[in-house]
C-alpha cells in the first residue's frame, strides 16, 4: 500500500522539518525578550562574594566566575572587578547588574583565581535575579593557594 502526502501538506512538513534540524529554530539566537521568565528572556543578574574572615584570606589575584543555571549558563567566565579593593578579608563585594539570557535557577557555579595574587578564602557567593527578586546562596568554604585554580559549587 502507498501513501500519498498532498504536495500543501508535504510542503509545510519539509518546512518544519528543515526548520527544526536545518537549524532556523534550533540553532538560532533566540529573541530577547525584557520581562518573563523562559530560555528566551534576557534577564539581569548580581554577584555577591564574602571572603572569610581568617587570616590570610583575602586576594589581588583576579577572579572570574561562571553561573550554570538549570536552563542556561553565563556566558564564559565573568571578571569579578570593580573599583573597590576587592576579595580582602571579610570582605563583601557586589558586581554586575549583568545581562545574560535566562540561565533559571542557578546550579552550580564556577570560580577561578588567577596565580597573580596571594591565597584566597571565600567563604560563599550568591546570585541575585532580578526577574524572580531572588537570592540564590552558593556555599565555598574553600581554600585557593597562590596558583591559579578553578574549582566548582553547588548552589542548593
Amino acid at each position: 500500500m502507498k501513501f500519498r502526502i498532498p504536495i500543501a501538506v508535504g510542503g509545510a512538513l519539509v518546512m518544519m522539518m528543515a526548520t527544526l534540524v536545518g537549524g532556523t529554530a534550533a540553532n538560532a539566537t533566540p529573541a530577547a525578550r525584557t520581562t518573563g521568565i523562559g530560555t528566551n528572556a534576557v534577564e539581569q543578574y548580581r554577584i555577591f562574594v564574602h571572603t572569610a574572615n581568617i587570616d590570610g584570606a583575602g586576594t589581588d589575584a583576579t577572579v572570574r566566575m561562571k553561573v550554570y543555571g538549570t536552563l542556561a549558563e553565563s556566558p564564559g567566565y565573568i571578571n569579578l572587578d570593580n573599583a573597590a579593593d576587592n576579595f580582602e578579608r571579610n570582605s563583601n563585594d557586589y558586581f554586575g547588574p549583568f545581562s545574560w539570557y535566562d540561565i533559571g535557577r542557578p546550579d552550580f557555579i564556577g570560580v577561578y583565581k588567577g596565580s597573580n595574587g596571594s591565597e584566597w578564602y571565600p567563604e560563599y557567593a550568591q546570585i541575585y535575579a532580578y526577574a524572580t527578586n531572588t537570592w540564590y546562596n552558593c556555599p565555598m568554604n574553600a581554600y585557593y593557594g597562590d596558583g591559579e585554580e578553578t574549582r566548582w559549587f553547588d548552589c542548593p
